[in-house]
């Protein structure tokens, strides 16, 4: 399998990983945009790679569910003259916002997309 070292965070431009350094690194840092091939994916570097290639035995294709070109789940909507909402399954669910109050939304999990609509629920 094959990985790419990431950022920790959209627009992150800090140095890589660090790791044991050797000969032919003697920093030890795997810099951003690095590509490693790997056995298995290295799950203590979760969020700081991402699976170029490999295996795919035992995963489950993701497939979008989606419904009349509407997307399904959380998703950042633009209502435009520059303020944007969180709809799920098409219908709005918070508050409107500007850009950088949504900048990340999408990155996040869905327990914490969850706990950031309920935290900024829609006024009934």
């Amino acid at each position: 399998m094959r990985i790419k070292i990431i950022a920790p965070f959209k627009g992150a431009t800090s140095s890589g990983l660090y790791g044991k350094p050797s000969t032919e690194n003697p920093s030890g840092e795997i810099p951003i945009g690095t590509e490693i091939d790997v056995e298995k994916e290295p799950t203590d570097w979760v969020g700081r790679y991402e699976v170029v290639s490999g295996s795919t035995e035992g995963k489950t294709a993701v497939t979008n569910p989606a419904k009349d070109g509407e997307a399904s789940g959380y998703v950042v909507k633009d209502k435009g003259g520059a303020w944007f909402v969180i709809t799920k399954d098409g219908e709005e669910v918070t508050k409107n916002f500007r850009k950088a109050d949504v900048d990340g939304f999408d990155e996040m999990s869905d327990e914490d997309k969850q706990a950031f609509v309920e935290l900024h629920k829609k006024d009934a």
